[in-house]
């Protein structure tokens, strides 16, 4: 995923993963901010031009929303299960 002046840019709106799944997800910004999923309560410093990735396992089933704090952008959905 690529953040752009506060923009998500992904392929994807609505990701769906086994649950049990190890989950990889890597951002790269051009401004900082922070990505934080929501239901798994996990979250990730974006600083500008370089890479950082969260990974954890996908034990809670459901559909949680990803977004970027700073700029309110909503980025995708995570569905489990």
């Amino acid at each position: 995923m690529t953040v752009r002046d506060g923009k998500a840019r992904t392929a994807q709106r609505r990701v769906k993963v086994p649950r049990g799944a190890v989950v990889e997800i890597t951002v790269t910004g051009d401004t900082a901010d922070e990505f934080h999923l929501h239901g798994y309560d996990r979250e990730l410093q974006i600083t500008p031009g370089r890479p950082a990735t969260l990974r954890f396992t996908a034990g809670t089933p459901g559909v949680f929303e990803a977004e970027l704090h700073h700029s309110g952008a909503r980025v995708f959905e995570l569905q489990v299960g």
